[in-house]
């Protein structure tokens, strides 16, 4: 796979094209799927199966956290101020033989009583869901394990019946509580 294919299919139609995207005001959260369009995710399955498309995407994921990082130390961000993370929260689709689309998660202007991390930490679940299982495996696979801690979201949304899962795989380095 030539990565200037990768770049002209795909990464320059998503908006992460300019990685400004990821230092706009914001009000409240934002996040950046690293492909929005299922013809692009179909391009990058057929010539990946699956679980390494999956894998291929999370390394991508990884990559650009780190370039927001180093930006953002360019631009004088204070990094307790910029909460990043990867998150999952197309399951659905999975189920439906699409792999799961990783996003990068961006809490601009984070405070330090309202630090988002804080509050997944005591948001926890007793149990480990499957999907969280699932996302971990997949860090494992990639042998980044040991650099994310990951939390779990979960709600139901009584307007649409439905329930919401949000995996957040956080960088142990840049974000230590």
């Amino acid at each position: 796979m030539k990565l200037e294919n990768l770049y002209n299919d795909i990464i320059s139609k998503e908006p992460y094209n300019d990685m400004d995207i990821f230092f706009s005001n914001h009000d409240n959260f934002e996040e950046v799927p690293l492909i929005s369009r299922d013809s692009r995710i179909s391009r990058l399955s057929e010539l990946l199966k699956q679980n390494d498309t999956l894998e291929f995407l999370i390394g991508l994921s990884v990559f650009l956290l780190n370039s927001i990082h180093t930006i953002s130390k360019i631009k004088n961000i204070n990094k307790e101020e910029l909460f990043t993370a990867i998150t999952f929260t197309s399951f659905k689709s999975c189920r439906a033989n699409h792999p799961i689309i990783p996003n990068i998660f961006i809490y601009p202007n984070q405070k330090k009583d309202d630090n988002l991390q804080k509050t997944l930490m005591h948001q926890q679940p007793n149990e480990i869901s499957a999907e969280l299982t699932t996302i971990k495996n997949h860090f494992i696979n990639c042998n980044l394990d040991a650099s994310f801690i990951f939390y779990e979201s979960r709600f139901h949304d009584h307007t649409c019946n439905d329930e919401f899962i949000r995996i957040f795989a956080i960088p142990k380095q840049q974000n230590k509580q």
